[in-house]
């Protein structure tokens, strides 16, 4: 039997499935199902997005290494004030991304034993040619990573070693590093319907339906999520509502 895929391709029928399993409030929101762990669309995805890795890490982090700012020194008594250069913050993240890429390059051929158990790589020089080498032995191999590896099956979070969420938390976070994240503009939305509060907003994390967004309410106790069409025919009925009281 096929299980849900545990990306973020599905955050809204969990969200969906845990308000009906505290509430009793049915939904008809369908899961993506995994293929057989993962779906095809966020393997697709994270490969694109492991694709692009090599460039964002030598061009642009590059620039931020060239004319990045230095951090201001600072101490406490008893604490050694440690002076950094420009771009050293840079720096450090790539070595962290990189070294994350070397881990999931090894534990993927290990686990395939393409490489022994035992074997241990040499770390490589941070250039394009070195990232974009572990890049294509990853892209060879991400339908079996995204699929077979051990961990293919843990829902996608901060620090679990699930492929496609590696990869895709790097990817977002060179994003976020060099300024280069989608800045959204602020869209002023009806009130929840359930909580009544301020708080929905288009939903920057779940897969869209038709080509358009979930509404969800960012209220940590409410977290009511709607498709775009359910939101307009709320907001039909709620203009509604207020015409026939005035």
């Amino acid at each position: 039997m096929p299980t849900p895929c545990p990306g973020p391709c599905n955050n809204a029928w969990r969200r969906a499935e845990t308000t009906r399993e505290q509430t009793g409030v049915e939904h008809h929101i369908q899961p993506a199902w995994g293929q057989p762990a993962q779906c095809w669309g966020c393997v697709d995805n994270t490969r694109a997005q492991l694709a692009a890795l090599p460039r964002l890490l030598t061009d642009d982090m590059r620039l931020e290494a060239l004319y990045g700012t230095a951090t201001k020194l600072t101490g406490t008594i008893g604490r050694i004030s440690v002076a950094s250069w420009p771009g050293q913050a840079s720096m450090l993240f790539v070595d962290a991304i990189v070294s994350g890429m070397e881990e999931l390059q090894a534990d993927v051929l290990k686990l395939q034993n393409i490489w022994h158990a035992d074997y241990e790589p040499v770390p490589v020089v941070r250039n394009r040619k070195n990232l974009s080498g572990i890049t294509r032995v990853l892209i060879a191999h991400w339908d079996w990573a995204m699929q077979n590896h051990p961990a293919a099956d843990e829902p996608w979070g901060r620090d679990n070693a699930n492929p496609g969420s590696q990869v895709s938390g790097w990817y977002r976070s060179v994003l976020r590093f060099t300024k280069q994240d989608e800045q959204r503009d602020v869209q002023r939305l009806a009130p929840c319907p359930r909580c009544k509060g301020p708080y929905l907003v288009e939903s920057r994390d779940l897969r869209l339906v038709d080509d358009r967004p979930y509404i969800e309410c960012k209220d940590p106790d409410c977290q009511r999520v709607m498709t775009s069409a359910e939101y307009d025919e709320y907001v039909k009925t709620l203009t509604g509502q207020i015409k026939a009281a005035a």
